[in-house]
């Protein structure tokens, strides 16, 4: 049993002065009834307030690649700070190592031949946005069903519902559903968000093919993540975005691909490398900075001129920050070095974990799929099937969100901490034991999840 004390008595000052949390997306991270408090995060493991220690796959949602106080990173950071501080000029005064990440990406990213920084993923989006749609002068952005791009307006959720002239036009009315039905709706939304926007269903050859040939006048580019992490790891089916690719080229249209939770975590080229599809653009975050916050959008030449001389404005006080920029060339130097060998060792012990929690699995007869790519993969109970590949909504259908939620919480009292929702990262820090002490955790998970018929009960 983990102590909780500590926890419990900070989780009610907590909520004095935080309402919702941080980052309230309507999606169950709590899997106890007070917030979880860490003290000291090293490597892969956290220690809590209250002493209990962890081993970590939640990745900070993905921005950790490297670990938690990684000791090579973290001295390069320190010392930045102590001689440059954090900031140094936005716009107004720039350092050699501005170049140097430039060169980095061009040389690691395939579409990357100009980059424009700035501070998240969601401004990053926002960015490709406004760049497709100068570039083009086309007004409309097309999205693929089920794909996250942030949590701007026009952005964040949505449902299809076309327009009287049969145009694939998105709603963001509120339907009435639960925020486990839609996590993603939410009051406050600006009345026109949906004005710019089309959407389509995910992998559905024929609606991309009719949307394109009807409505390629209007659309100034599709936005989507080359693996639609954000949705349980659905792939693209083969050959769609090649035709995507062949359609945009076409009809002057810029394809534009989410990077922020795929780049320098699939491996140095990012999504693009892997699926052998090159878009016009792509935004990169998150580990890219290895937790420093820094994001960008990056692509060819004649498209990212559309910045220059005022013609299109991406201001901010952060983007290209010292800080960040430090982050990122340190971080994609240690990802590069010796060819790329973090990536192998890192894919073998998430292989180690992926078969070993599958065996098990079978033993205590628990449905279980996984879909996976390099550094992230997801557990999906109630379907059963083991390591592969899904592609659409439908064959999520069976997916059980109940039964992660009951796993993750039988997973933390055994000293595991998961992401919700069954994902799970890899980072450089974890270790051979880790993963031995994660299929023990799993396994005696397993046990008491059919003893107890899927209930979570305290023990």
């Amino acid at each position: 049993m983990l102590k909780a004390d500590k926890s419990r008595e900070l989780s009610k000052k907590y909520e004095q002065y935080y309402p919702g949390g941080h980052s309230n997306l309507r999606v169950p991270s709590d899997v106890t009834d007070y917030r979880l408090f860490i003290k000291r995060a090293e490597g892969s493991h956290l220690t809590d307030v209250d002493g209990n220690e962890y081993i970590e796959f939640n990745g900070s949602l993905g921005p950790n690649i490297l670990g938690h106080s990684n000791p090579e990173f973290a001295n390069v950071i320190a010392d930045f700070i102590l001689t440059n501080g954090t900031e140094i000029g936005s716009n107004m005064l720039f350092t050699p190592m501005d170049i140097e990440v430039a060169e980095l990406l061009r040389k690691y990213v395939p579409c990357a031949e100009e980059v424009k920084f700035t501070s998240s993923g969601t401004e990053a989006v926002k960015m490709a946005y406004r760049i497709m749609r100068a570039y083009t002068g086309k007004p409309r952005i097309l999205r693929l069903e089920g794909h996250y791009g942030g949590w701007a307006d026009d952005i964040l959720g949505g449902w299809m519902k076309p327009d009287e002239e049969g145009r694939p036009c998105v709603s963001f009315e509120d339907r009435g559903l639960s925020p486990q039905e839609d996590p993603y709706q939410t009051h406050g939304r600006a009345p026109n968000a949906a004005d710019g926007i089309f959407m389509i269903p995910y992998n559905d050859f024929d609606a991309l093919e009719e949307t394109f040939e009807k409505w390629h006048d209007e659309i100034a580019g599709v936005h989507f993540e080359g693996v639609n992490w954000d949705n349980n790891g659905l792939y693209p089916k083969p050959g769609y975005l090649e035709r995507m690719r062949e359609l945009c080229t076409k009809y002057d249209v810029v394809m534009s691909m989410d990077e922020i939770i795929t780049g320098f975590r699939f491996g140095l080229g990012g999504a693009q490398e892997l699926l052998g599809v090159i878009p016009d653009i792509c935004t990169l975050g998150k580990a890219m900075g290895n937790m420093i916050p820094t994001a960008c959008v990056a692509g060819k030449k004649e498209i990212m001129d559309v910045t220059r001389n005022g013609y299109v404005l991406c201001p901010g006080t952060y983007p290209g920050y010292g800080l960040g920029q430090m982050a990122v060339k340190t971080c994609i130097e240690m990802l590069a070095r010796d060819d790329g060998a973090i990536y192998k060792r890192v894919r073998k012990l998430q292989e180690k974990l992926m078969n070993g929690m599958v065996e098990l699995s079978d033993k205590y007869d628990i449905p279980l799929t996984i879909t996976e790519s390099q550094g992230v993969f997801s557990t999906l109970f109630g379907i059963p099937g083991g390591i592969r590949r899904l592609y659409t909504k439908e064959d999520l259908k069976d997916f059980d969100n109940g039964i992660v939620t009951v796993f993750q919480q039988y997973m933390q009292q055994n000293g595991i901490f998961i992401m919700y929702g069954g994902r799970w990262y890899m980072t450089a820090a974890h270790t051979d034991e880790d993963i031995h002490a994660a299929l023990v955790a799993i396994d005696k998970s397993f046990a008491s999840m059919k003893k107890n018929n899927m209930k979570f009960v305290m023990e």
